[in-house]
């Protein structure tokens, strides 16, 4: 069993206020709080340059056994210097996804100590700002904010017509926590939803989801939305490039689908992206997540009238969270216990 007074944990991370609020729940924990101006950061993405860091937070991060940061920051200074966490047991991600672990360092092997997920607390923001997209594009908000500013009563025209939710079918491409928690908020409109996964699953044994499909075209080809929740791994890089999404121009008589992504924007390049745009395999694209991120302003997806850019905001970290996830895997970390949300090397995520 481990000693609690032994550990020392450091957080070094861009999440505001998650040491205080860590120390209102345990103000006995043995705590370094990192500061350096090498680390910066705004929505989901991360500033960080390790070349910079002074003295003393390389001194820090040295002793630390115990990590709380983002995962793009942890892999860039292993990156940097392999040897830089020398006594690091155990790093809780402030972030659902640790794709940046396995492009920034190539993993081919478990690293020598446990890193955990923050998972649990997303599912509920994303759904909310997926089925916001969904009415919204459905109600074209747009146009009727457009009317306001040129004092027009639109009446009749575009703002009113419009399809039910309740005639509509949702296919979520990855059906984890939050998959799960996206079917669950568009039941509650009584939308049909089909679950697309790598591995097989009986039907009717989750109710939020109507169908599983391990078939990606069965999964494209009957959806009104798509909404990509996958995240990034060596079998869902470019899952969706190419001619993948051909297959849904065939939607309910022509009617093509709306593509939503809150997983990772390395599922389908911007090129593959663009194509499926103008050939009509998809009718509008909204997107929380890019191939490259901050999008660039060059690129072409930020004039496209048919495109809805999100700033990787569907669900942000919340500092009050963080605390809660870490205090629980920190018990079980000092009892020697598994840990919640441990990443699998072998799987990617």
């Amino acid at each position: 069993k481990s000693s609690k007074m032994a550990v020392r944990v450091a957080v070094f991370t861009s999440i505001p206020n998650i040491a205080t609020t860590l120390l209102e729940h345990a103000p006995t924990l043995l705590l370094d709080v990192i500061d350096d101006p090498g680390l910066g950061g705004y929505g989901g993405t991360v500033i960080f340059d390790p070349a910079v860091l002074r003295n003393d937070t390389r001194k820090q991060l040295a002793v630390c056994t115990v990590l709380i940061a983002e995962p793009a920051v942890l892999a860039a200074l292993l990156a940097y210097d392999q040897h830089s966490l020398p006594n690091l047991k155990w790093c809780q991600s402030t972030y659902a996804g640790v794709d940046p672990m396995f492009k920034t360092l190539g993993l081919s092997m478990p690293l020598p100590f446990s890193m955990t997920r923050f998972a649990g607390k997303f599912g509920p923001p994303i759904a909310e700002w997926t089925m916001a997209q969904i009415i919204s594009h459905e109600r074209n908000f747009s146009a009727m904010r457009a009317d306001q500013a040129n004092n027009s009563w639109a009446g009749t025209r575009t703002v009113a017509s419009y399809r039910y939710l309740s005639t509509l079918t949702l296919s979520i491409l990855g059906c984890g926590d939050i998959g799960l928690c996206i079917a669950r908020a568009a039941k509650a409109f009584g939308m049909k939803t089909i679950g697309f996964t790598k591995s097989s699953r009986e039907n009717n044994c989750i109710p939020e989801v109507d169908e599983f499909v391990t078939d990606l075209p069965a999964a494209l080809q009957r959806a009104d939305y798509i909404v990509n929740v996958l995240p990034s791994t060596t079998y869902t890089r470019g899952l969706l490039n190419g001619e993948a999404l051909a297959v849904a121009a065939t939607t309910n008589g022509g009617n093509c689908p709306v593509f939503l992504n809150v997983g990772r924007g390395d599922v389908i390049n911007e090129t593959s992206l663009s194509r499926g745009l103008d050939c009509g395999y998809i009718s509008a694209a909204i997107l929380d997540v890019f191939e490259t991120e901050p999008l660039p302003k060059e690129s072409p997806l930020w004039s496209r009238p048919d495109v809805v850019i999100s700033p990787h905001v569907s669900g942000i970290t919340q500092s009050k969270d963080v605390p809660e996830l870490f205090m629980e895997n920190y018990e079980r970390y000092c009892d020697n216990k598994e840990l919640f949300y441990s990443v699998d090397w072998s799987k990617g995520y």
